[in-house]
């Protein structure tokens, strides 16, 4: 009796598991994969704005220097 109980969950899971499969084949990826937060944007619009900062600071402060070497010499 036992027995036969057992065989049929077996058998129930899977098949459970091939309606599982099937239903795979039409996995679509997950929101945020395709369509990023609008937090990532900022976030990553903020860095490179940091950055480029940066940049024009290190620039300015050697066209500074040149000037202020330029000028002494």
């Amino acid at each position: 009796m036992f027995s036969n109980s057992k065989h049929n969950l077996d058998n129930q899971t899977n098949d459970i598991k091939k309606e599982s499969l099937e239903e795979d084949d039409t996995f679509l990826p997950p929101r945020n994969a395709v369509h990023p937060t609008e937090k990532e944007k900022w976030l990553r619009i903020f860095y490179r704005s940091l950055l480029w900062l940066f940049i024009m600071l290190v620039a300015g402060l050697l066209v500074w220097g040149w000037r202020k070497v330029k000028g002494e010499a």
